[in-house]
């Protein structure tokens, strides 16, 4: 798992998506903000159950619904090192830890949801 100073020197929130989303649809994007620090943990929660029962197919799904949820609400970060876990799981990556990579998911989830949650206005 890289270092912390790796993910830190990147993006957390796609702060121009998060603008473009508000503009489109206002005081609505507080509640799917609500709803997505909601519902994420329970992707992640799936693609850790997964892993663990050795389910490569239902990992794969997880993880690319992670990946997709993060970038439709902007968390730049978790949907990108989510898109690098779901390339390296597709071609089975050997020297791939996934227990590493699902705790850096959780870590990016974290920061995410800290900074989503600045977000909501009302």
């Amino acid at each position: 798992m890289p270092p912390d100073s790796d993910i830190a020197a990147n993006p957390v929130i796609d702060a121009v998506r998060i603008d473009d989303l508000r503009a489109l649809l206002g005081d609505a994007l507080d509640d799917i903000l609500r709803t997505w620090l909601e519902d994420a943990p329970a992707g992640l929660a799936a693609a850790r159950r997964a892993g663990q029962a050795g389910e490569p197919d239902a990992l794969i799904k997880a993880i690319h619904g992670v990946k997709g949820s993060a970038g439709n609400v902007g968390a730049i970060e978790l949907s990108e090192v989510s898109g690098v876990l779901e390339r390296r799981l597709k071609r089975a990556d050997p020297a791939l830890d996934l227990d590493a990579e699902l705790t850096r998911l959780d870590t990016c989830y974290t920061r995410a949801a800290c900074h989503i949650r600045t977000l909501i206005r009302s």
